[in-house]
Protein backbone atom coordinates (compact mmCIF):
# COMPACT_ATOMS: atom_id res chain seq x y z
CA UNK A 1 0.00 0.00 0.00
CA UNK A 2 1.44 3.32 -1.04
CA UNK A 3 1.27 6.23 1.40
CA UNK A 4 -0.12 9.51 0.19
CA UNK A 5 2.20 12.49 0.56
CA UNK A 6 1.26 14.75 3.42
CA UNK A 7 1.77 18.41 4.00
CA UNK A 8 4.64 19.42 6.26
CA UNK A 9 4.50 22.64 8.26
CA UNK A 10 6.90 25.37 7.27
CA UNK A 11 10.10 25.07 9.27
CA UNK A 12 9.39 21.51 10.37
CA UNK A 13 12.26 20.16 8.32
CA UNK A 14 14.72 22.83 9.42
CA UNK A 15 14.25 23.82 13.07
CA UNK A 16 16.52 26.85 12.57
CA UNK A 17 13.92 28.37 10.25
CA UNK A 18 11.38 28.70 13.06
CA UNK A 19 14.00 30.10 15.39
CA UNK A 20 15.16 32.61 12.79
CA UNK A 21 11.59 33.73 12.06
CA UNK A 22 10.93 34.39 15.75
CA UNK A 23 14.27 36.13 16.11
CA UNK A 24 13.59 38.36 13.08
CA UNK A 25 10.31 39.50 14.63
CA UNK A 26 12.01 40.31 17.94
CA UNK A 27 15.17 41.82 16.42
CA UNK A 28 14.50 45.36 17.67
CA UNK A 29 14.02 44.06 21.23
CA UNK A 30 16.99 41.68 21.12
CA UNK A 31 19.70 44.07 19.92
CA UNK A 32 18.19 47.36 21.02
CA UNK A 33 17.10 50.38 18.98
CA UNK A 34 20.62 51.69 18.23
CA UNK A 35 21.75 48.46 16.58
CA UNK A 36 18.41 47.56 15.04
CA UNK A 37 18.61 50.58 12.73
CA UNK A 38 21.90 49.50 11.17
CA UNK A 39 21.98 45.71 11.52
CA UNK A 40 19.82 42.74 10.64
CA UNK A 41 19.73 39.04 11.30
CA UNK A 42 21.22 37.10 8.43
CA UNK A 43 21.02 33.56 9.79
CA UNK A 44 21.56 31.24 12.73
CA UNK A 45 24.32 28.82 11.86
CA UNK A 46 25.70 26.14 14.21
CA UNK A 47 24.27 27.91 17.28
CA UNK A 48 25.89 31.17 16.19
CA UNK A 49 23.92 34.31 15.46
CA UNK A 50 25.18 35.86 12.22
CA UNK A 51 24.37 39.58 12.21
CA UNK A 52 24.86 41.72 9.12
CA UNK A 53 25.75 45.41 9.13
CA UNK A 54 25.60 47.57 6.01
CA UNK A 55 27.57 50.49 7.50
CA UNK A 56 31.08 49.28 6.74
CA UNK A 57 32.68 51.84 9.04
CA UNK A 58 30.75 50.38 11.99
CA UNK A 59 31.65 46.70 11.50
CA UNK A 60 35.03 46.89 13.28
CA UNK A 61 33.45 48.71 16.22
CA UNK A 62 30.63 46.16 16.43
CA UNK A 63 33.08 43.27 16.36
CA UNK A 64 35.05 44.81 19.25
CA UNK A 65 31.89 45.46 21.26
CA UNK A 66 30.63 41.93 20.68
CA UNK A 67 32.60 40.49 23.60
CA UNK A 68 31.09 42.96 26.06
CA UNK A 69 27.53 42.98 24.71
CA UNK A 70 27.05 39.33 23.74
CA UNK A 71 26.17 38.01 27.25
CA UNK A 72 23.27 40.50 27.50
CA UNK A 73 22.02 39.76 23.99
CA UNK A 74 22.31 36.00 24.59
CA UNK A 75 20.33 36.29 27.83
CA UNK A 76 17.59 38.32 26.12
CA UNK A 77 17.31 35.74 23.35
CA UNK A 78 17.20 32.91 25.90
CA UNK A 79 14.53 34.57 28.05
CA UNK A 80 12.33 35.90 25.26
CA UNK A 81 12.59 33.15 22.66
CA UNK A 82 13.98 30.12 24.46
CA UNK A 83 16.93 29.84 22.07
CA UNK A 84 20.37 29.00 23.38
CA UNK A 85 23.02 30.46 21.11
CA UNK A 86 26.74 30.21 21.70
CA UNK A 87 28.18 33.14 19.77
CA UNK A 88 27.70 36.23 17.65
CA UNK A 89 29.37 36.98 14.34
CA UNK A 90 29.23 40.38 12.60
CA UNK A 91 29.60 40.38 8.81
CA UNK A 92 29.03 42.97 6.08
CA UNK A 93 25.74 42.81 4.22
CA UNK A 94 23.54 44.77 1.86
CA UNK A 95 21.02 47.18 3.38
CA UNK A 96 17.48 45.85 3.64
CA UNK A 97 15.28 46.53 0.64
CA UNK A 98 13.17 49.65 0.87
CA UNK A 99 9.62 48.93 1.93
CA UNK A 100 7.19 50.43 -0.57
CA UNK A 101 4.63 52.73 0.94
CA UNK A 102 1.12 51.33 0.82
CA UNK A 103 -0.86 52.82 -1.99
CA UNK A 104 -3.88 54.74 -0.85
CA UNK A 105 -7.10 54.94 -2.67
CA UNK A 106 -7.13 58.34 -4.42
CA UNK A 107 -10.84 58.74 -3.68
CA UNK A 108 -11.16 60.24 -0.16
CA UNK A 109 -14.87 59.36 0.06
CA UNK A 110 -14.18 55.69 -0.62
CA UNK A 111 -11.39 55.70 2.04
CA UNK A 112 -13.79 57.26 4.57
CA UNK A 113 -16.51 54.70 3.77
CA UNK A 114 -14.04 51.81 4.24
CA UNK A 115 -12.95 53.26 7.57
CA UNK A 116 -16.55 53.60 8.75
CA UNK A 117 -17.29 50.07 7.59
CA UNK A 118 -14.30 48.68 9.49
CA UNK A 119 -15.32 50.55 12.65
CA UNK A 120 -18.89 49.26 12.35
CA UNK A 121 -17.66 45.65 11.95
CA UNK A 122 -15.45 46.05 15.01
CA UNK A 123 -18.33 47.46 17.09
CA UNK A 124 -20.58 44.58 15.98
CA UNK A 125 -17.84 42.10 16.87
CA UNK A 126 -17.56 43.65 20.34
CA UNK A 127 -21.34 43.57 20.79
CA UNK A 128 -21.70 47.33 20.97
CA UNK A 129 -23.99 47.55 17.93
CA UNK A 130 -26.55 45.23 16.36
CA UNK A 131 -25.86 43.85 12.92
Amino acid sequence: MRRAPRLVALGARLPNQKAEARLRQAWHFVVGPALADRTRLLRVERNTLVMGCWELSQIATLREATAAVWPQVRDRIQRALGLSLMGLQVVPCDPPPAVPEPTQDPDPLRRAMRLLEARHRERVRLGLEPE
